[in-house]
């Protein structure tokens, strides 16, 4: 049923399960279903981050390049931390995001000025 398209929590309804546990012994996982899953989420990302516009626009200088490029470097920074498991190397990069953004209210203030 899941293999024809069944939610997960479809499936334990109609099983009467209230335990997923109970649900998984029935549930048989091929090498052939982690393979779909896995190139249907690299297909189709569904939780990342949106990606910044790419132009054909030649590169900006000044405020406006400084900008775009730290709008850049924060995204990828973001991406590369979602690869990583979760511990120190996670949360020091999130602290170096989080200070990007600081960084990039700043300049921005610079700009308007």
């Amino acid at each position: 049923m899941l293999r024809a398209g069944v939610s997960f929590p479809v499936l334990m309804k109609l099983l009467g399960h209230t335990d997923p546990e109970m649900t998984m012994r029935y549930v048989d996982v091929a090498l052939t279903d982690l393979q779909r899953e896995f190139h249907q989420a690299r297909s189709k990302p569904r939780h990342l981050a949106p990606q910044p516009k790419t132009s054909t626009a030649p590169v900006r200088a000044g405020l406006d390049g400084l900008i775009h490029s730290l709008i850049a470097t924060q995204h990828f920074m973001q991406m590369f931390r979602r690869s990583l498991p979760n511990g120190s190397a996670r949360n020091r990069l999130l602290r170096l995001s989080k200070r990007l953004i600081k960084i990039l209210a700043e300049i921005r203030k610079l700009h308007t000025t």
